[in-house]
């Protein structure tokens, strides 16, 4: 499977190369990145998912990724905690140095090779709904319910002539 930089014209120069050498394309797998839609991927944002602690045989070891070509992309590294500041906004506290009562709800997912969480999409976008969308949510779902209670249960339109 090829999936890292693939735009249309390497699939062309991918398979091209694999014709040549007397291969079948039906064995090459494309993956749809970024660069077939709009250029864009995980350096856009300075967004990837990286391990960043391990625990091996019962010790604890910190890891991370420390490329010499871009330390733009060193990753985090050892336990880290997600916790909101006190103007609002979020910060990644790394090597284990963060609040864990403060972490903001991350938990094991996968452990000594099971799947120790099962989790449907629903409670993942509710999870990741931010406050002040699900307050909005319920002020409309509170006004649209007032409004069938004036009209006696039935709907009134944008379009329904209230002073008549």
């Amino acid at each position: 499977m090829q999936g890292d930089g693939i735009c249309y014209e390497s699939i062309g120069k991918i398979l091209d190369a694999v014709t040549r050498n007397k291969w079948s394309a039906d064995n090459i797998v494309f993956g749809t990145g970024g660069a077939l839609l709009q250029k864009l991927d995980r350096d856009t944002q300075k967004c990837a998912f990286k391990c960043s602690h391990v625990v091996i045989n019962g010790e604890s070891r910190d890891v991370w990724k420390s490329p010499t070509t871009d330390a733009g992309k060193q990753s985090k590294q050892g336990r880290l905690t997600l916790e909101r500041t006190e103007d609002g906004s979020l910060v990644t506290i790394e090597k284990g140095q963060g609040d864990v009562s403060k972490d903001l709800g991350r938990y094991p997912v996968y452990s000594r090779n099971k799947v120790d969480t099962y989790q449907v999409l629903e409670e993942i976008r509710d999870r990741a709904e931010l406050d002040i969308v699900k307050e909005h949510k319920r002020k409309v779902v509170n006004t649209e319910a007032t409004v069938r209670t004036i009209n006696g249960g039935s709907w009134v339109s944008a379009n329904d002539n209230f002073g008549s």
